[in-house]
């Protein structure tokens, strides 16, 4: 109510907020604090309340994804039909990688049905890839932060063992996930850019365990990869 308010009026006295919402005062003054701590309104020097940095940190990042995801959906209609797996793109939402889009070979990528699906950041091959390609800083700040609660026998267990991973995943360009999130199925991942060249997204392709055998790991890593630099060409000229 008060983001709506201040978003809609400007410039805001404590008064004209408190008057305009019919809130007690101490509820006011609580919620306006709290908004306050986490940057999403900024107190001026005249007493007035303004809408702040996070606000629009957070208005430029829903633009970004909905961006990634209408630029990416021919591609992952592309690597579906050429990989014959369901592919997805995902990107960073909290400790998570969550689906933008998704595509299944021979469908439509705008209705397959795995949009807004969530996966760890430190099991999913697109949070593998998210986290390797991240600044040192924010990589260290989530891995400690992260929960590492094995889902599989095959999940990685602790951020020692997950930073040798995600060191062979820069080296290489992409990530893997050989059953760490479920035990029927593997993903493969790789990296999407921006203009200023900070990873964004990740494009993977995602199928029973029984069907990505390491025998294939390097040709679906190359169409995967293939997919995520032409999306991020995309993002960058868009």
């Amino acid at each position: 109510m008060i983001l709506d308010l201040i978003g809609r009026r400007g410039r805001l006295a404590f008064s004209t907020i408190q008057k305009t919402l019919d809130l007690p005062k101490s509820t006011t003054h609580q919620l306006l604090k709290a908004l306050v701590d986490i940057s999403a309104v900024q107190l001026q020097a005249d007493g007035r309340f303004v809408l702040g940095p996070k606000i629009c940190e957070l208005g430029c990042l829903g633009i970004r994804q909905r961006t990634i995801d209408s630029l990416s959906l021919k591609h992952l209609e592309l690597l579906a039909g050429q990989s014959g797996f369901r592919c997805e793109i995902a990107t960073f939402e909290g400790r998570d990688a969550v689906v933008l889009a998704s595509a299944r070979p021979g469908g439509d990528a705008r209705c397959s049905g795995y949009e807004g699906m969530r996966w760890p950041l430190n099991r999913a091959a697109t949070g593998k890839a998210l986290l390797a390609f991240l600044d040192e800083a924010d990589r260290m700040r989530l891995l400690a932060d992260l929960d590492w609660t094995k889902a599989t026998p095959r999940s990685i267990a602790s951020p020692d063992a997950m930073r040798r991973e995600l060191e062979l995943i820069r080296q290489r360009g992409w990530a893997l996930d050989d059953r760490e999130v479920l035990d029927d199925t593997s993903c493969i991942a790789a990296p999407v850019f921006d203009g200023r060249n900070r990873v964004v997204a990740a494009i993977a392709t995602v199928g029973q365990a029984d069907m990505i055998t390491p025998e294939r790991y390097e040709m679906l890593a190359g169409l995967v990869r293939n997919a995520a630099n032409a999306v991020s060409q995309d993002v960058r000229e868009a």
